[in-house]
């Protein structure tokens, strides 16, 4: 009999995530006008005070207590001629704790410009130290 642990789940959990992104992403490639990958990150502690990070090129939810959250706010502009259509997505261990308000909308070019939110939950049972993830956000032809 196969004992499965936590982290053979997770890790299967994981593998499954990317295997459906992948079979998603080559049903859409002809469609699929950018795509843009974001490191997400976060560090658990206990009873410190929260700390954030402002830094672009990585979504940094800084640091937070077990029961806090955070909101990160992400523009996609549209400088093109065309409508785009936009998919948000989250991987890892951080993806759980992470929502999108809107994972997919629309951008046309009168708007130029449309923000998401991207909110963190951190469970209360969350262990200290450093948890990590991606954002995906992938840009289709209409």
């Amino acid at each position: 009999m196969v004992r499965i642990t936590k982290r053979m789940l997770a890790t299967l959990v994981l593998l499954s995530s990317v295997i459906i992104v992948l079979t998603g992403l080559v049903f859409l490639a002809t469609n699929v006008k950018a795509a843009y990958t974001m490191p997400m990150k976060l560090r658990v502690v206990h009873k410190e005070p929260a700390g954030f990070d402002l830094n672009t090129s990585v979504v940094t939810f800084g640091k937070l207590n077990p029961g806090q959250s955070l909101d990160r706010y992400f523009s996609v502009n549209n400088t093109g001629d065309e409508t785009v259509r936009v998919v948000v997505r989250r991987y890892g261990e951080l993806a759980p704790w992470v929502t999108i308000n809107t994972p997919i909308f629309n951008v046309t070019p009168e708007q130029h410009s449309v923000t998401f939110q991207a909110t963190v939950v951190v469970p209360e049972d969350a262990k200290p130290g450093n948890y990590t993830g991606k954002l995906l956000v992938i840009i289709l032809r209409q």
